[in-house]
């Protein structure tokens, strides 16, 4: 005796069940390209993070402001050494975080430095350091960024304004250093000394700081050999393609230890 009523059952319970599975199938295909999308992305944001390039070599400073010098600082990159630029930042009128001198606002310029794989030091001056991590946050550019506080006062507030952006403090003495170590806590920072300080003072901070800044030296020293005798991850200079042309030190001399 046949039961078609049942053979039906069947034929449609089988047809749920091969749906189900390639419905199964699809997710975990798209859950896959999800997945790969964010490692590259992931990825790509720990290759062009500060660090990153810290580990590759001496990044070259360029101490200028506007836009068109952050896209500008991309050359230095393909000439051999990472890029950064210095800027200024001041509260605009109409409430958003501008660059100085000029019309700039903030988050155009971190548009820009994103798409060119360009880091920025960023001097906040009379800026909301709030204001301006926020701006860092929404650009996705907060581990290629490092905030400049206007004094050593107000290097607590722009500290507590973001755990991850790395935040540079003046260090110009021993004393200094413990300090710096002591606000900073877990907070990534740069220690930034002048030139002019003892190379055992940058032996000392290196042993603490995530990073060694200093401007170039005077025209009486050789900004080789004063790079090979002190531990310097970042160099700021007016003149970056000069500067970036004339290191002629040996790679293992523009490198430093972890």
């Amino acid at each position: 005796m046949s039961y078609p009523e049942k053979g039906a059952d069947i034929s449609v319970c089988c047809g749920a069940t091969t749906s189900h599975r390639c419905l199964k199938k699809i997710a975990f295909a798209a859950t896959l390209c999800a997945a790969s999308i964010a490692v590259l992305a992931i990825h790509h944001t720990k290759t062009s993070g500060i660090m990153a390039r810290i580990h590759h070599g001496l990044i070259v400073c360029a101490s200028n402001s506007g836009t068109q010098n952050v896209a500008q600082a991309a050359t230095v990159s393909s000439i051999g050494q990472p890029g950064m630029v210095r800027l200024g930042l001041t509260s605009g009128a109409n409430g958003q975080v501008a660059v100085e001198p000029g019309s700039s606002t903030l988050a155009s310029v971190l548009d820009t430095a994103r798409h060119s794989n360009t880091l920025l030091m960023l001097d906040l001056h009379d800026a909301n350091p709030l204001e301006v991590a926020f701006e860092v946050t929404k650009a996705h550019m907060r581990d290629r960024v490092i905030f400049v506080p206007a004094d050593y006062k107000s290097t607590a507030a722009v500290l507590q304004a973001d755990s991850k952006v790395m935040v540079a403090i003046p260090i110009n003495s021993e004393r200094d250093a413990y300090n710096a170590h002591r606000i900073a806590g877990h907070h990534p920072y740069a220690a930034y000394l002048s030139p002019s300080a003892a190379p055992s003072l940058f032996s000392m901070v290196h042993r603490d700081a995530q990073a060694i800044i200093t401007d170039t030296p005077s025209a009486k020293v050789s900004t080789a050999d004063f790079l090979a005798n002190r531990p310097v991850d970042i160099v700021i200079t007016h003149q970056p393609y000069q500067l970036t042309t004339s290191l002629t030190l040996p790679s293992s001399a523009l490198t430093h230890s972890e």
